[in-house]
């Protein structure tokens, strides 16, 4: 699809009077005249080029009126200046301050090509042209080069243009928690404005919740696991955390670009008394099951004191249920089953069949026991695991090389110290970066299984300090 540039085509070219003087003052000068002064331009006078462009507004410098300009779908830039005469409207043809014009905005300008003055500059009303603001979860995809968004897939341009802050960043400085103004020419995305950026959250004093979820904000739904750092969207919430029938909920404030660390001591569960029983059943091969999910009896189990629910099943056997109440620290409890009304043969043909449905289970569960082993001496082990919910784990590996001595966190679980190499997860992930003493930052990362590992090398992160002073 072609991407609309205007770059070159002129509006009209006027020779003014006062260039003519000043031509035939250059002739008489040939002819032994005295040396005449250059011209000077009057602001007064009609330019003398004007050009059209169809770009994308990338600064904006109000103190020394200066502008920046990107090309829609091409590579060229430019850089004007201009003062409180330039024709500036937005979309509805209505005036406008240069202040309310946003980074990445698509607009249709005219300059004076021969001073690099801004005439006028338009917010776009391209038909073709489509503004979406309150993006939330856009999922881009870096390798394919596209974004989707509300269910729609859309390419993005070869120069699309990322900005936050009043300045442009790098399109991985986007993250799936932030909430985006997109502006899409021709189904093709040209630029994106972050409207809400993001945080970080380190959670302490949680120890309980450990193995339960944490929720906090719009899309973060995770387990709780330790020292994990979660990315969040800027704004106030209620950070909710449960583990089983136990939670808790307390209402936190996200600041762009800031860690904090949210305490859940006021909220942790209390620690529960439990006691081990040790279920002695016959037939030693019946499953036993305590709140309706199965144990295994091969040892003690832990429950908590009180009362909880039993059920024992075996094929062949009258089942039994009832109620079990844990009150002491250790307990053996006996079991025998009833054999329900068979003939003996039968009950022989039911015994042959379990035992050998027990060997055949032993002898499966060595042989995984084998495979395990086997797969586990052939691993890298300096290569991290990673516990991730979404992608596929591959055989390659992801080298986080810098900035050296930087914590390294991989959708918020907590990987370790750069340089550091992790199992490669295919799918959209977020790298979280974090050292004390300076910003953390979060980069968007895609990857696929394409057999290569793959090495990735970061910006220093920003001294706190530098920003004091």
């Amino acid at each position: 699809m072609e991407l609309k540039d205007n770059n070159i085509r002129k509006i009209h070219r006027v020779i003014s009077v006062p260039v003519f003087t000043c031509m035939l003052m250059i002739l008489l000068s040939a002819c032994g005249t005295k040396p005449i002064t250059p011209p000077t331009y009057d602001d007064s006078l009609e330019p003398a080029d004007k050009v059209e462009y169809f770009a994308i507004v990338c600064n904006v410098d109000e103190v020394n009126g200066k502008i920046k300009l990107r090309s829609v779908g091409y590579t060229s830039e430019l850089n004007l200046s201009f003062n409180g005469g330039a024709d500036v409207r937005d979309k509805f043809g209505e005036l406008m301050p240069m202040s309310d014009v946003r980074l990445g905005s698509v607009v249709d300008v005219v300059y004076d090509a021969n001073r690099d003055k801004l005439l006028s500059l338009h917010l776009s009303s391209e038909e073709l042209l489509e503004q979406k603001e309150g993006v939330s979860a856009a999922d881009i995809d870096y390798l394919g080069k596209t974004v989707k968004i509300d269910g729609k897939t859309y390419r993005m341009s070869n120069n699309v243009s990322a900005f936050s802050d009043n300045k442009e960043i790098k399109l991985d400085e986007i993250c799936s928690e932030d909430q985006l103004s997109v502006w899409i020419y021709n189904n093709i995305v040209c630029s994106f404005n972050v409207e809400l950026g993001h945080g970080y959250v380190k959670l302490a004093d949680y120890a309980s919740y450990i193995g339960g979820m944490v929720e906090i904000g719009y899309d973060v739904i995770v387990p709780v696991t330790e020292d994990m750092l979660l990315t969040v969207r800027e704004g106030t919430y209620t950070l909710r955390i449960s583990k089983g029938g136990d939670s808790g909920t307390k209402e936190v404030t996200i600041e762009k670009n800031k860690e904090q660390v949210i305490s859940l001591a006021d909220i942790a569960i209390e620690p529960k008394q439990m006691g081990s029983i040790l279920f002695h059943v016959t037939p030693s091969d019946a499953a036993v099951y305590v709140d309706k999910v199965r144990v295994n009896t091969e040892g003690a189990v832990e429950l908590t004191y009180g009362k909880h629910r039993i059920d024992i099943v075996k094929e062949g056997y009258d089942n039994l249920s009832g109620t079990l109440t844990v009150k002491e620290p250790y307990k053996v409890k006996d079991y025998t089953m009833t054999e329900k009304n068979s003939t003996e043969n039968d009950s022989s043909s039911n015994k042959s069949k379990s035992t050998t449905k027990t060997n055949n289970t032993a002898t499966t569960a060595t042989t995984e026991a084998t495979t395990s082993t086997t797969e586990a001496t052939t691993e890298d082990p300096n290569t991290k695991e990673v516990t991730t919910s979404s992608g596929e784990k591959t055989n390659n590996k992801v080298t986080v090389s810098a900035p050296v001595g930087a914590s390294v966190y991989f959708d918020g679980e907590y990987l370790g110290i750069a340089p550091i190499s992790f199992k490669k997860v295919t799918g959209s992930h977020v790298i979280t970066l974090s050292q004390t003493g300076y910003l953390s930052k979060s980069y968007t990362v895609t990857f696929a299984d394409d057999g290569e590992d793959k090495s990735l090398t970061y910006d220093a992160l920003v001294s706190i300090t530098s920003l004091i002073e």
